[in-house]
């Protein structure tokens, strides 16, 4: 029997892409689905987004193996493997029809090479490195890389993208500095009468405030699960998608000055009664809201106290007199009158809505609740 649960909800999956709609008109959409779709179920997700009305053209997923997931649960749509492709995973990414997102010389080489003795074109994407550092190639290379990978017979350029560093804060000067770096890039492609499928760089930050970098692909990854990732309050109505429970393993009263936990870090400070539930740092939720956290019971909020440990924590549940072993605890969602999202837990645990959301356990049973 399960200690803790997750529902999502796929009616408020739909209703957040119907504002990534909204927001970007009919530009096609890559939904990202990466790290299990950010902890809520990569394959679950992507089913039912595929189905989707607005429709989702492609799904990004960050490794081969999420890529092969999705094939091999009958994902037909395309799917763009963002963090490149290394050599020795060439055969399985052509293997399972599955597009690299390309900014390596040598490997255009051996996805020639294979796609060759397979008798089959691949479409690649390249990566242009416009700013974040990390993956891509520098715009003075870019040329230079372009006409390597076009004389290739058996690759096909179907896009081009970059990666911003800062589209949610609210100075979008360097964000800027990135979208001019690329429409110089996409101008001088238009002079030499090069036109590819897509260009993409706008993720959710960028769809939700700097509209100028939509292109002909839009990337939406949090703001589909139901968060904004902007510092500033945005007016663009998101869902949360997951809520998740944790079942009561133990009730106890205690005296004053009993402490709770590793490290005695919390001392009642009257008779309290304590409640032992079934969540802990191994299932995502952070030891930093230990003596921090806020939880839901019975409609009511109750704080978390002492240490949070790998498979359970406890909380004050002084207040909720009606509250019994193996009745469910709201970790976050809604419950009664009350609720606790994600985006406030992170702020508590000083981290960000991405972290948590991906960070939640395996033991969390995903329950999918059709809309």
């Amino acid at each position: 029997m399960s200690g803790s649960f997750a529902e999502i909800h796929l009616g408020a999956l739909r209703e957040n892409l119907l504002q990534v709609r909204s927001q970007t008109g009919t530009a096609p959409i890559l939904a990202v689905v990466k790290a299990n779709a950010y902890g809520h179920g990569a394959v679950r997700v992507a089913q039912f987004l595929e189905q989707c009305q607005p429709k989702v053209d492609f799904f990004g997923v960050a490794f081969l193996e999420e890529g092969i997931a999705l094939r091999t649960a009958g994902i037909q749509n395309p799917i763009l493997v963002l963090t490149g492709c290394p050599m020795d995973e060439i055969s399985d990414l052509i293997q399972y029809d599955l597009t690299p997102v390309i900014f390596d010389v040598d490997t255009l080489a051996a996805i020639n090479t294979q796609a060759a003795k397979r008798g089959k074109i691949i479409k690649i994407h390249l990566k242009i490195d416009t700013g974040m550092s990390r993956l891509g190639i520098l715009p003075d290379d870019f040329f230079t890389f372009l006409e390597k990978a076009a004389s290739y017979e058996m690759i096909t350029i179907e896009g081009l993208l970059s990666h911003f560093a800062e589209a949610d804060l609210r100075d979008l000067a360097f964000t800027q500095t990135q979208l001019n770096t690329m429409n110089t890039i996409l101008g001088q492609l238009a002079q030499k009468g090069i036109r590819l499928p897509y260009y993409h760089l706008a993720n959710s930050a960028a769809i939700l405030h700097f509209k100028p970098s939509t292109l002909s692909l839009i990337r939406p990854g949090l703001m589909l699960y139901g968060y904004s990732p902007l510092k500033e309050k945005t007016d663009i109505p998101l869902r949360p998608v997951m809520q998740i429970r944790a079942r009561v393993l133990a009730l106890k009263n205690v005296s004053k000055g009993t402490s709770i936990s590793y490290g005695r870090t919390f001392i009642t400070k009257g008779d309290s009664r304590i409640a032992t539930v079934a969540i802990g740092y191994a299932d995502g939720y952070p030891l930093s809201l230990s003596n921090t956290g806020i939880m839901i019971a019975k409609g009511k909020r109750v704080p978390v106290i002492g240490r949070v440990c790998m498979d359970m924590c406890m909380l004050d549940v002084t207040t909720v007199r009606d509250l019994s072993v193996g009745d469910w605890v709201t970790v976050f969602g809604e419950d009664g009158p009350e609720s606790i999202w994600a985006d406030q837990l992170a702020q508590w645990a000083n981290t960000h809505p991405y972290e948590l959301l991906c960070g939640i356990g395996t033991r969390v049973q995903r329950r999918y609740i059709q809309p």
